[in-house]
């Protein structure tokens, strides 16, 4: 009994140590990272195309919205792999550029018909 488990046990931490290498998670965080970057730039597109169709000056702060979230996901994803930009101050950047995301949807909403 006693010898199955010597030979069990490092076998586990060995295993365990492997599945930590692989960081499942981080791959993950990293392709929806990339669909939300694609599904981003489908809606500035399709918001453009809006806008030409309808001439409706609410759509330019939707597709603004769509663009500048766009530019979000790529100062993160730059900020997470290149210590460069890895500051304080881009983190106020990427603050700020929520806070604007949120006010242009708002203007999108609310503005009226031109």
């Amino acid at each position: 009994m006693y010898m199955i488990f010597d030979m069990t046990l490092p076998l586990l931490f060995f295993h365990s140590g492997l599945l930590l290498e692989l960081d499942i998670f981080e791959s993950t965080e990293t392709v929806i990272l990339a669909i939300t970057g694609i599904f981003s730039l489908l809606l500035l597109g399709l918001s453009i195309s809006a806008y030409i169709k309808t001439r409706l000056n609410k759509i330019l702060f939707a597709a603004a919205a769509f663009a500048l979230f766009g530019i979000q996901l790529l100062i993160e994803s730059l900020e997470e792999n290149i210590e460069f930009f890895d500051t304080q101050f881009m983190s106020i950047i990427t603050a700020a550029m929520t806070l604007g995301i949120l006010v242009l949807f708002f203007l999108a909403i609310v503005k009226k018909n031109n």
